[in-house]
């Protein structure tokens, strides 16, 4: 794909000021970046120069896209290695050594795809069973809204697309026996497990536009200081009238002074401990580093039972201050990952020598 585009690798200078081999692209599809996440082509991807707030959406819908693609290839090699190890599986390769089942298993029908088309009624009777009970648990979730429950459906249905075909072999081949609803207990609790991880996609991804427009903030108005220091300017128009901000972000911008935002994909399928592992990363050299890491050291320590997010939110908008929200945001994703057995952890670092400072969040899928 990248030759047909005819893109060239070059030294590329990232933000923590190192040098690395990569293509730059001003424009990309959504669908090739998840193909080439999926396949394991992409290591690192990053975003510097742009100005956050005018770039919204294209942020949230980047970051949702990279923490779907790795949950998408976590769940086809984990419901791959459960159904392998599935018991009554165990037990036919036990009894049946020259027909075994594993990634290697020959069809009479030349391969496995050709096995699906030839039982597709038998596929499709499978995947109603599987859907069934979790699409009833989702319509009767009252923490759910409307839409919302049918995103719910509709994710689950994308991540069992993203099923090895080996499982409906499995499925299909044990349909009439006795060990049957065993297995698919153990398929559709694994596609449940990964449907609750998809979750934190979305505070993943408000987390990081909030920290980046925080950041960006402050950093308009420490240089709208200088630009209209003859001038008495009010900071909320600096900050959402355009005629005044322009100017200060067309400085950051002469300056190299724009937030560059990160995302690093764990190593690769050999690597012990790596495939689920993301951080993201804000490197930005305007902010005080001693100012932001007590400001993540005093959210850690947050009581995030006593308001939820919506009041947290009023509230620092009623008082003419809505430049924290992105560091609440800690607590809630830090809570959503334990839930569905995520680590996740957050910290912030300067770059040795620099006066670049890091913001990291690592996720362990």
């Amino acid at each position: 794909m990248l030759i047909r585009q005819k893109a060239k690798f070059t030294r590329i200078k990232m933000g923590d000021n190192t040098e690395e081999y990569g293509i730059l692209l001003d424009k990309v599809t959504p669908a090739s970046v998840q193909r080439m996440l999926m396949a394991g082509y992409i290591s690192k991807i990053e975003v510097s120069g742009i100005e956050t707030a005018a770039n919204r959406a294209g942020v949230i819908d980047l970051s949702k896209l990279i923490i779907f693609s790795l949950l998408y290839g976590q769940y086809h090699h984990a419901s791959l290695a459960g159904i392998l190890s599935a018991e009554p599986v165990k037990r036919w390769n036990h009894t049946n050594p020259f027909s075994v089942i594993d990634e290697k298993t020959h069809f009479k029908e030349g391969s496995v795809r050709q096995y699906l088309k030839e039982h597709e009624t038998e596929l499709s009777e499978i995947t109603k069973e599987l859907l069934a009970p979790l699409n009833d648990n989702i319509s009767r979730d009252e923490t759910f809204l409307d839409d919302e429950k049918q995103m719910q459906t509709m994710m689950a249905e994308k991540l069992l697309s993203f099923a090895d075909p080996l499982i409906w072999f499995v499925l299909i081949k044990f349909k009439s026996g006795p060990d049957y609803f065993s297995l698919l207990r153990d398929v559709r609790l694994c596609l449940a497990g990964y449907l609750k991880k998809t979750r934190i996609a979305e505070y993943t991804a408000l987390l990081t536009i909030e920290l980046a427009q925080n950041i960006e903030n402050v950093n308009i108005l420490k240089e709208a200081r200088v630009l209209y220091k003859n001038k008495y300017v009010k900071l909320f128009k600096i900050l959402r009238e355009s005629r005044f901000r322009v100017p200060v972000i067309n400085q950051l911008r002469q300056k190299n002074n724009l937030i560059t935002i990160s995302w690093k994909i764990g190593g690769t399928s050999t690597s012990i401990g790596t495939r689920g592992k993301l951080q993201v990363v804000l490197y930005d050299k305007e902010i005080n580093y001693r100012e932001m890491r007590g400001s993540f050291e005093a959210t850690h320590a947050a009581d995030i039972t006593k308001n939820s997010l919506t009041e947290y939110y009023n509230r620092l908008l009623e008082n003419g201050n809505d430049l924290e929200l992105g560091m609440y945001y800690l607590s809630y994703l830090g809570e959503a990952c334990e839930k569905v057995g995520i680590k996740f952890e957050s910290m912030v670092n300067q770059i040795p020598l620099s006066d670049v400072t890091m913001i990291t969040l690592t996720f362990g899928i």
